[in-house]
């Protein structure tokens, strides 16, 4: 029964991870915990691998979609890569009750950010387009049935959140594409589907060196990471078929309210015990 529990997670977990562009962590990390009592330490280092997973499954369709803006990626992941291994340091240092804390006060923000996200009126981002700019590049939008030129600005900002994002990737198990989709969208002007699909890419290198701790100090349960990665795997190819149709507002408060679910009963597992 477990391993069909495993394997069902994970496809969610892959699904709403690629569809978002949030890795799937900040769902696969929870339930372990609070369902299937895993410990936090074990929890998060599945959930870095899983993610691993997804960005791997979806990372070279959206390259030949021509949808990821490597250039941009690499020079925002130098950073974060190092906030990654030195957030999972960390983490392994803390006590379970002080992590399970710490992750309820994260997912509650994640969560509130989804919530506003998800009923404000839709507000059109001003694109810029420069093709002098270092770290320009175009897709092809379906929707509008041509090609889009688009280049960031504010980088040293979007790298500024990228970085806070690996460091609470490694210390936490989530991939963070909910800090890194908005940075890149809001504050640096990116598409929102180059957005997912950067951070995707992004959130892939950020959890492979995160995990890199974990699996020093022998935190890995191989069994349930291999039933949760294909789970993870046929979740995302699922997502990648949606991708480019599925209106995702619904989905975005459903998943806000799991989130805050969640947060409260990680907050009170970790101030009660």
């Amino acid at each position: 029964m477990e391993i069909v529990l495993l394997v069902a997670v994970g496809i969610i977990a892959g699904f709403l991870g690629a569809l978002l562009g949030i890795g799937g962590g900040s769902i696969i990390v929870p339930i372990l915990v609070t369902f299937l009592h895993y410990p936090m330490h074990n929890a998060v280092a599945i959930g870095l691998l899983t993610i691993v997973a997804t960005s791997v499954s979806v990372a070279h369709v959206n390259i030949l979609k021509g949808l990821i803006n490597l250039e941009l990626s690499l020079v925002l992941e130098f950073l974060t890569v190092i906030a990654s291994i030195v957030g999972s340091f960390i983490g392994n240092k803390l006590d379970n009750n002080t992590l399970q804390i710490i992750y309820g006060i994260i997912l509650s923000i994640i969560s509130l950010i989804y919530i506003k996200e998800s009923i404000r009126p839709k507000i059109e981002i001003n694109i810029i387009t420069d093709k002098n700019n270092f770290f320009y590049d175009e897709y092809y939008d379906f929707d509008l049935k041509k090609y889009v030129g688009y280049s960031p600005i504010k980088i040293v900002k979007t790298m500024i959140v990228s970085t806070v994002a690996g460091a609470f990737s490694g210390m936490l198990g989530i991939g963070g594409g909910v800090f890194k989709v908005p940075a890149m969208n809001l504050l640096s002007k990116i598409p929102i589907k180059v957005a997912i699909a950067t951070s995707n890419y992004m959130i892939g290198l950020t959890a492979a060196s995160g995990s890199i701790p974990y699996i020093i100090h022998g935190k890995i349960s191989p069994s349930a990471s291999i039933y949760m990665i294909v789970g993870v795997i046929f979740g995302s190819k699922i997502a990648l078929t949606k991708f480019n149709k599925i209106k995702d507002k619904k989905l975005k408060i459903l998943f806000a309210l799991f989130l805050i679910f969640v947060s409260l009963n990680m907050l009170y597992k970790g101030l009660m015990r």
